[in-house]
């Protein structure tokens, strides 16, 4: 029993270190910090990290956020709070204010603790000067992730779920599905914390999670999970090369003066409009803007391909476009 324990655990740990290897997602005297809610996927990714340091020389400092949500909260703060001191790790606590960020940003509270939980995780790895910051996404909940944006309605980029690695966040789990992790902490005998909240299908992800893939797994495929985690790479790489190709024609066609930037009309529309609609995207992007539906850039794309002089469309930030001259301009007005 115990050889086949072992021998799983170190499976585990073998994956775990070439999906790293394999996204170059760390170097040798890489500082990580190590989100640490307490439940198994993260204190499974903190033991992973840790065995990681076998092969690859990092440091390691595991941050809490607590979000003021739950009973246990306070316990589970004292439980992250105890296994770093157990593992000898620097441990730091942060609070966050979900209920009043929800409130004033008109979000659920679990998109508002996702953005308090990021916003932390960066100032703290620029305060600590850390390399990289390690969250605990797994197969689940990339399959999940596709799912739900399938349902609201997605573009490729939404589709192809949560990357492996942006910026300095990294994933290292994110092709394990959630049993492989319960299996490395029961090899391990790793206590951790449950999380009431994850029973509540109030939350959206929560019916996905516990009626939805249920349901397609029995009635339509039993490996659902994986197979969803998988398109979603897929997705991922399709994604990636449009985007590079995007970038290429941004760099030579894009004209910046001042406040504004431009494009020569004749190459513009001769580019396929995947890779144009993402050159509207990136010019938007450029001057401030923060999110373009698909139905504005539409817009832009259809005055630009009627060439429709003298048109003006606004665009929240304060920014315009408009065809003249055979230039489609954007600009910020200030």
């Amino acid at each position: 029993m115990e050889n086949t324990a072992l021998k799983k655990k170190k499976e585990i740990e073998e994956k775990v270190l070439s999906y790293v290897e394999k996204h170059r997602m760390l170097a040798a005297g890489d500082h990580v910090l190590c989100g640490l809610s307490g439940g198994a996927d993260s204190v499974c990714l903190l033991y992973l990290l840790l065995a990681m340091k076998k092969h690859i020389p990092i440091t390691i400092t595991a941050v809490h956020v607590n979000h003021r949500l739950r009973e246990e909260a306070d316990a589970d703060e004292a439980f992250a709070k105890e296994l770093c001191s157990k593992l000898g790790l620097p441990f730091y606590r942060e609070e966050a204010d979900v209920k009043a960020l929800a409130k004033a940003e008109g979000m659920t509270l679990e998109e508002a603790g996702r953005m308090a939980r990021y916003q932390i995780f960066a100032q703290l790895a620029s305060k600590l000067k850390a390399t990289k910051i390690a969250v605990a996404h797994h197969a689940n909940d990339q399959a999940e992730t596709l799912l739900l944006r399938l349902l609201r309605g997605a573009g490729l980029q939404g589709l192809a779920g949560m990357r492996a690695q942006q910026g300095d966040i990294i994933r290292p789990l994110l092709t394990l599905p959630k049993s492989l992790l319960e299996e490395y902490c029961s090899a391990e005998g790793i206590e951790v914390c449950y999380d009431s909240t994850n029973a509540d299908t109030a939350y959206t992800r929560n019916r996905v999670r516990l009626e939805l893939m249920p349901y397609l797994e029995r009635s339509f495929n039993p490996a659902v999970v994986p197979t969803l985690a998988r398109t979603a790479a897929l997705l991922a790489q399709d994604a990636e090369c449009l985007e590079q190709m995007a970038d290429d024609a941004y760099r030579q066609l894009v004209r910046r003066q001042d406040d504004a930037v431009s494009f020569p009309v004749t190459q513009l529309t001769a580019l396929h409009s995947a890779v144009r609609l993402r050159v509207l995207r990136h010019a938007y992007f450029e001057l401030g803007g923060e999110e373009l539906s698909f139905e504005r850039s539409q817009a832009i794309d259809s005055l630009l391909l009627r060439r429709s002089g003298g048109k003006l469309i606004q665009l929240p930030q304060g920014i315009n476009v408009v065809y003249k001259n055979k230039q489609l301009i954007f600009v910020k007005i200030i």
